[in-house]
């Protein structure tokens, strides 16, 4: 654990130069104190005071829950009375900033998002996410003797409603039945079913595993920033999705220890964590989801430069980084790919090979919004990788300035292709707030001056670096550029009928869509249709009836389908907007209607 600054040895000392210093009288430096530590002091006051807001909030908000059982209505008072006496002794106790007063407020954090979001896992019975049932029923498969990769995942349907909400789908028109991550994110959670834990069985090793990451937090970071471990354990875009079907909590404990002063590897001093701990952690997280794998090029470049600084050989030591991670990742793997290769490798690699529709908070929004007209999905994760590129050439050249803060440079990348789901976006915050405040303190920051009369003795190769960062990021802009302007279909909404009873908040349902779809591109191609009008993950495809012209749609030709929905879909209320999309492979692109706006009485354009 990392020491703390000088804070509250004498907190009588503390608040007299506060005191003294807010009314003027005196500076705090008369009594002993800098005014540097007693503000600090008080800012870390402040901030967990905001743990005991952020309990006493969820503590209110756990007081609906009261009908759950007998347990609810007890604790929810004596959860809202426990986070109000916190708040005060943070301002009346003596040693305000403690370890017992700070293990108190992490504990009373715990509790309370163990039992609010305990609570709603025991009265679910279904999950909010697929991959949160494939999961579950890919452990169960495990148990009973079957290959997860090998089988089919269809019974998750039963623990999905509506299952159509929910599936993955593809633009082909299927969606995913099958394990689509590497074997950790099933057989990590086989012990517990082992021991009888069937129901949503994925949430509550989910939320375990948040649990334990925060604690993680709170002991690696410095003392006066442990309130950022309830904070974030309480904030409701952690808590909420990694206990509701956010399978992705299951690595991020990894990560925390894999980035832990990851910049000491190989000679990382501590008792209680051996160096090869963040090397090994980072390949089990990469053996839960393919989202840490985007940290292992970040990790080998780092710890390579920094080896360089240290004057060992960066070469090795990096190729022993990366054989510890593969180790790992193997002990974990490797008897499911000897068991069957090609359907490991098919469900490990799959979302970055299966043509899957276009979603998330990305970039790929102006497609799906209906800004573009569509997009051409491939060449995005194309445009993702050089950005990857550029980002790693930058970090090599100036990992002395990016050194604390390449992990939030992750999402960046995962930003760009054409899946850019939100939890891709703020999944790494806990890890990337760990490597910040932990990496160690260069001894002498980089001179500017220094840098350039480096780079003039060094005539030849100094424009290397930046050709290696400028030349791979205009191509992904290019990319990008060209991914947007060549939807190989031309949508046009020729009419909507709808049912039910109109109200300006909604009432209506469709019944039909009708649209044109002409083909721009040089190949035949046969659309696949979703019409989307709000909200986040894909509701599924519309069965399509060609009404005038051929499917495939011959090049240059336009052909008119009436669209009809599988399942009951509600219409948008009175002038929101909605569009058709239409998916086609070879190319795998999504083209899109202009935006259409719903009135009532008249739900076209």
């Amino acid at each position: 654990m990392i020491d703390d600054v000088p804070q509250s040895a004498s907190v009588a000392k503390m608040e007299s130069a506060r005191h003294a210093s807010a009314d003027g009288s005196a500076d705090p430096s008369f009594h002993g104190i800098s005014s540097d530590t007693a503000a600090l002091a008080l800012v870390q006051q402040c901030a967990w005071t905001l743990v005991w807001v952020a309990v006493l909030a969820s503590a209110l908000i756990y007081w609906g829950s009261w009908s759950a059982g007998a347990w609810a209505a007890v604790l929810a008072p004596i959860l809202v009375v426990t986070a109000l006496i916190g708040a005060v002794l943070v301002w009346t106790v003596r040693r305000p900033l403690g370890d017992a007063l700070q293990i108190a407020g992490m504990g009373a954090a715990l509790v309370m998002a163990a039992v609010a979001e305990g609570t709603g896992i025991h009265l679910r019975h279904f999950y909010t996410t697929d991959s949160a049932a494939f999961n579950q029923v890919a452990t169960r498969l495990l148990l009973d003797g079957h290959n997860p990769y090998t089988s089919s995942l269809a019974a998750a349907g039963r623990l999905l409603n509506p299952a159509n909400g929910y599936w993955t789908y593809q633009v082909d028109g299927a969606h995913t039945l099958g394990v689509s991550y590497p074997a950790g994110s099933f057989l990590l959670q086989a012990p517990f079913m082992a021991l009888g834990l069937n129901h949503m069985l994925s949430d509550w090793v989910d939320l375990g595993a948040w649990l334990v990451t925060v604690v993680l937090v709170f002991c690696m970071v410095p003392r006066y920033l442990r309130w950022l471990a309830p904070l974030l354990l309480l904030t409701g875009m952690f808590v909420g999705p990694f206990a509701n079907g956010g399978t992705d909590a299951l690595f991020v404990p990894f990560l925390v220890l894999a980035v832990w002063r990851w910049d000491q590897f190989p000679g990382r001093a501590t008792t209680w964590l051996p160096a090869w701990v963040g090397p090994v952690s980072l390949g089990i997280a990469c053996s839960v989801k393919q989202s840490p794998w985007f940290c292992v090029p970040f990790l080998l470049v780092g710890v390579a430069v920094e080896s360089r600084r240290s004057g060992n050989r960066p070469l090795a030591v990096a190729l022993r980084y990366l054989g510890l991670v593969v180790v790992a990742f193997a002990v974990i793997n490797l008897p499911f790919f000897l068991w069957s290769p090609a359907a490991w490798i098919r469900g490990a690699f799959l979302p970055m090979v299966e043509p899957l529709v276009a979603d998330g908070q990305g970039l790929v929004t102006l497609a799906l919004h209906g800004l573009t007209g569509g997009v051409v999905l491939p060449w995005m994760s194309a445009a993702a990788a050089l950005a990857m590129v550029a980002m790693l050439v930058a970090f090599a050249r100036w990992e002395a300035r990016l050194r604390r803060a390449w992990l939030f440079l992750v999402p960046l990348v995962l930003f760009l292709p054409d899946r850019s789901l939100t939890n891709y976006l703020y999944d790494f915050v806990p890890a990337a707030l760990v490597a910040a405040v932990s990496v160690a303190m260069l001894e002498r920051e980089p001179d500017p001056e220094s840098e350039r009369e480096s780079e003039r003795a060094d005539h030849p190769r100094r424009w290397l670096a930046p050709l290696g960062i400028a030349l791979p990021a205009v191509a992904s802009a290019a990319l990008l550029v060209v991914a947007f302007t060549s939807a190989p279909l031309s949508v046009a909404v020729d009419g909507v009928t709808a049912a039910g009873v109109a109200t300006v908040d909604g009432g209506l349902h469709y019944v039909h869509v009708g649209v044109s779809v002409r083909n721009t591109s040089s190949s035949a191609l046969t659309p696949r249709f979703m019409v989307s009008s709000g909200g986040g993950h894909p509701s599924g495809f519309w069965n399509a009836r060609p009404v005038e012209g051929s499917v495939p749609v011959a090049p240059g030709a336009t052909t008119r389908f009436v669209l009809r929905p599988i399942a009951e879909a509600n219409a948008p209320p009175h002038g929101q907007w909605w569009i058709v999309e239409a998916y086609t492979t070879s190319p795998n692109a999504l083209s899109t209607s202009s935006l259409q706006q719903w009135a009532l009485g008249k739900p076209g354009r």
